[in-house]
């Protein structure tokens, strides 16, 4: 049966199932991949989709690297973007501070199993710590619109998780569970604290690594990005800069050059125009979450209207050649893209001019 070809849901159903279960059973397959890969697409499962696809290329590359290639070209989705968390600076190096900081005894008496499946944190919990992860993979889930549920981060080996309401104390925004059988240890807040003090290194680990998760967050939550592949959204957020405005200060001026997809991660901006008076009036104002200038990955563009932080703000600039950099490698992402920015250029030009109603937020 061709992936293209017509089925029941039921029959659709029972075709993935028959293929997970061989490609579980002849790994290195790579028919069987291939075909996998491609059911997998159709179903819209991305990530998985990639996951089969790069396993398929690594075989090919040992004895066809024409092959290898080919599907490269065909499937750019497995190459050109594949940094993800373990790159990032302090992935697994917290986690052996700690590991020495708490000792090996500590952490034998303190150790939990938790099989896969099994919940961790609930979304909706209050907490004020965090876990290490001795061994296993942990998974992060947030709800996102339409009760559909977002894969934000895996976690493994040497790392933590739950670091949010450590720093924050209060109501957990995310379902953490095991993804495959693991050993956690969940450190009390006095003791976390404490080995912080004594080691300022590890609180500026902590600290970036916050911060590259709750940008990791932000873009997982936009309902354009939240289907990309996860590693493709670690990598934005490992290029990413991100800077705190105080309010009314200028973030970009109208007619610059974007160099960067900007994200509103706290606070509010507004695009901002001069009355007749040479006073600012905001004519349209951007929440936490909304991105400005994405369809720059499209088309050269320069920014139509001054940017302006109407709050305290906290801004992600993703540098334009790594936002184009997974439009190119992930197709789906780029004809998304494609249809949103018709719509978006209609909206912002609008405010621009003045014409018509003025939209309260760009999307």
């Amino acid at each position: 049966m061709s992936p293209d070809s017509p089925a029941t849901d039921d029959k659709r159903e029972e075709e993935m199932k028959i293929y997970a279960d061989l490609v579980s059973i002849y790994p290195e397959n790579e028919e069987y991949l291939l075909h996998f890969a491609k059911l997998l697409i159709r179903e819209g499962k991305e990530t998985t989709a990639a996951n089969a696809l790069k396993r398929l290329h690594a075989l090919l590359s040992k004895h066809s690297p024409e092959k290898a290639s080919a599907l490269l070209k065909e499937f750019p989705q497995i190459g050109r973007v594949t940094k993800a968390e373990s790159e990032q600076k302090g992935n697994t190096e917290f986690g052996e501070i700690l590991r020495k900081a708490l000792g090996s005894i500590w952490i034998r008496l303190y150790q939990k199993r938790i099989k896969e499946g099994d919940y961790l944190y609930h979304a909706g919990d209050r907490g004020d710590t965090l876990s290490l992860v001795i061994d296993g993979e942990i998974a992060v889930f947030v709800p996102g619109d339409n009760g559909k549920i977002i894969l934000h981060n895996l976690i493994g080996s040497n790392d933590i998780v739950g670091e949010a309401c450590f720093l924050n104390p209060g109501i957990r925004n995310a379902d953490i569970i095991a993804n495959r059988d693991s050993t956690i240890v969940e450190l009390p807040r006095k003791k976390l604290l404490s080995c912080l003090i004594k080691n300022p290194a590890a609180e500026k680990l902590l600290e970036e690594k916050a911060n590259f998760r709750e940008v990791t967050s932000s873009l997982s939550s936009h309902e354009l990005l939240q289907n990309i592949p996860l590693d493709m959204r670690k990598y934005m957020a490992g290029m990413t800069k991100v800077e705190r405005y105080k309010p009314d200060t200028l973030i970009r001026r109208a007619g610059q050059e974007v160099d960067a997809v900007d994200m509103v991660v706290r606070g509010k901006v507004a695009f901002m125009l001069n009355d007749k008076n040479n006073k600012y009036q905001p004519i349209g104002i951007l929440q936490p979450g909304e991105l400005i200038g994405d369809t720059s990955a499209l088309r050269k563009a320069t920014c139509p209207a001054d940017i302006m932080a109407v709050s305290e703000a906290l801004v992600a600039h993703i540098p334009l050649s790594s936002f184009t950099n997974v439009v190119e490698a992930y197709p789906p992402f780029k004809e998304k893209l494609l249809k949103h920015a018709q719509k978006q250029r209609a909206k912002i030009m609008q405010m621009v001019t003045g014409m018509g109603n003025k939209p309260d937020t760009v999307g």
